[in-house]
């Protein structure tokens, strides 16, 4: 029998400030119940974990009546990723079911991590890394980080931690080519001595690179920052007009074959346009790939200079591709082309990890209008990035098409840019938007939807030193859980992203901590207008509303 619910329903919220990690964690619950005296709760907290298992642990809580408690809840986490949970509160005295959270994700980060600064090394003067614990923990521990060729150490930095990071460089620019290794070592009085070590290659210089800045996940195109304003459906004649619309790259879609190709590669290097080049035709919905196609079209375009990334497979899941078929594609492609990152998008979040290890960028299509709540881009974005652990690039395949197949309408002008920014705030290194459509083709795309793209590509363009920054890590979000906020730094100026995904009107109410203090905000794009005060910034936005504010510090 289902135990009886009570319409006594106390103040319940769990609080994560901070993110769970593999081992044991201590999930923050704040309980306020009415009254007097004191009663014995139960809290179930159940999960799945990325494995697909089952996991459970149940508390009893001892509940003072008339004030606010909190409770730190101990589980254990055993793999990385986005673990699937709920929480439940009974009263066993009364058999009575009190509240549930259903949505709660945990998503575990592995204790301590290791990372170099590029996905490979050619002409740069040094291997910068960080040594990161995912715990906050104000004791010091003593760290050393070593810079490694097989056995033999080549360099090697001393520290003590205090806080959650350590940074430091090697030089590497008289180092051979080949493999190496950064090594790092510890004793941390809680968990005891432990080791991480991750590789770094170092190949010859080559006339076309193209790298992922592994701190920002951004790419560097011949050592320069990039961020991707793109278009599906591409063709020849189609180049110099969006080029002078601020797009930068796009895809043909498969729709060309052969000399197509090569036509659409010479046209796009001539208008200074970047090219996802596509291997779906030979992959997707075959029993095997064709492996010698995709290897002689590898080699054939390999050093074109209008090569941004190698295409590997569209939606995989979508035609129940081997994963390890995919990851096989990706090594082959690696090994003739270590040059170029492998571009894989996938539009279902939970095979997100089962085609991770196929990709050095994961781009999502999420098309959610107007079958699924618009919400489903930020969740979907912040799913991907948890499945990488941030340490790949996550780009954005923006719905810009309806009226067609199970799509009945497209977004509105508003709805699109509300996506795109959701984007923006949860990370996406990229945005590309489905797709370019012809004049003839307006029931699929509106005028009023095109104008929009339009006027995005242009301050997209226009933010992109911006949006290739690391975020600032908030120390507090928006008080309405509706209005979702990121803070990126340039140039001495913060600028923070904000959109509603509420239908209706909501009030950002942000407190700067851990920022210096300002002198001035101004609204860049966007309606709201912001006002600056007591360390908060604080501006309404409309239903649906998106904007970037530009602070400026006191001592500038």
């Amino acid at each position: 029998m289902a135990p009886k619910t009570t319409p006594d329903v106390p103040t319940f919220q769990v609080i994560q400030e901070q993110l769970p990690v593999i081992g044991d964690n201590l999930l923050d619950l704040q309980v306020f119940r009415p009254g007097t005296g004191s009663r014995l709760l139960l809290a179930l907290l159940e999960w799945e974990t990325p494995a697909g298992e089952q996991r459970e642990v149940e508390h009893q809580l001892q509940v003072p009546q008339g004030r606010l408690v909190r409770y730190a809840l101990p589980y254990r986490l055993e793999e990385t990723g986005l673990h699937r949970a709920s929480l439940r509160l009974y009263d066993p005295e009364n058999s009575t079911f009190i509240h549930a959270v259903e949505e709660l994700r945990l998503f575990a980060r592995p204790a301590w991590e290791l990372l170099g600064d590029r996905s490979y090394y050619t002409v740069e003067d040094e291997i910068r890394f960080r040594l990161r614990r995912n715990r906050r923990d104000d004791m010091a521990i003593p760290v050393t980080v070593e810079l490694r060729r097989g056995f033999e150490v080549l360099d090697r930095v001393d520290a003590n931690m205090v806080g959650q990071e350590v940074s430091g460089a090697f030089a590497a620019y008289d180092l051979p080519e080949g493999r190496y290794w950064l090594a790092a070592r510890w004793r941390d009085p809680v968990g005891g001595a432990d080791s991480l070590a991750v590789v770094c290659e170092k190949f010859a210089p080559a006339a076309r690179e193209v790298k992922i800045d592994l701190f920002s996940q951004s790419l560097l195109v011949d050592g320069e920052s990039f961020f991707p304003i793109g278009l599906y459906w591409l063709r020849d004649e189609d180049l110099g007009p969006m080029r002078r619309l601020h797009f930068n790259s796009g895809d043909y879609y498969y729709k060309l074959r052969g000399e197509e190709v090569a036509s659409l590669m010479d046209a796009a290097a001539v208008e200074g346009m970047q090219i996802l080049l596509e291997l779906t035709e030979y992959a997707r919905g075959k029993p095997e790939p064709n492996y010698r196609a995709i290897a002689a079209l590898v080699k054939r375009y390999r050093q074109h200079p209008a090569l941004l990334a190698w295409y590997l497979v569209d939606e995989p899941a979508e035609t129940k591709m081997d994963p390890a078929s995919a990851l096989a594609i990706y090594e082959l492609i690696r090994e003739l082309d270590p040059y170029h990152p492998v571009y894989l998008v996938n539009n279902r979040s939970r095979t997100y990890a089962t085609y991770s290890d196929a990709s050095d960028i994961l781009a999502i299509d999420v098309y959610p209008i107007p079958n699924y709540p618009i919400t489903q881009v930020g969740d979907y974005m912040q799913q991907a990035r948890w499945t990488s652990l941030e340490r790949k690039p996550v780009w954005l395949i923006a719905q810009a098409f309806g009226g067609v197949e199970h799509w009945a309408r497209s977004p509105t002008a508003t709805e699109l840019r509300n996506m795109v920014y959701q984007g923006l705030v949860e990370g996406a290194k990229g945005v590309l938007f489905y797709r370019y459509c012809q004049e003839n083709e307006r029931h699929i795309q509106p005028l009023a939807l095109w104008q929009e793209v339009q006027r995005l590509a242009a301050e997209l363009a226009e933010l992109s030193p911006v949006l290739l920054q690391e975020e600032h890590r908030l120390a507090a979000q928006p008080a309405d859980t509706e209005i979702k906020v990121a803070i990126k730094e340039y140039n001495r100026d913060f600028y923070v992203f904000a959109v509603n995904v509420a239908a209706d009107p909501r009030r950002l109410d942000l407190r700067l901590e851990g920022l210096p203090p300002m002198r001035r905000a101004e609204v860049l794009h966007g309606q709201a207008v912001p006002t600056l005060a007591n360390g908060r910034l604080a501006a309404e936005l409309g239903p649906l509303a998106a904007a970037v504010f530009r602070l400026q510090t006191a001592g500038i």
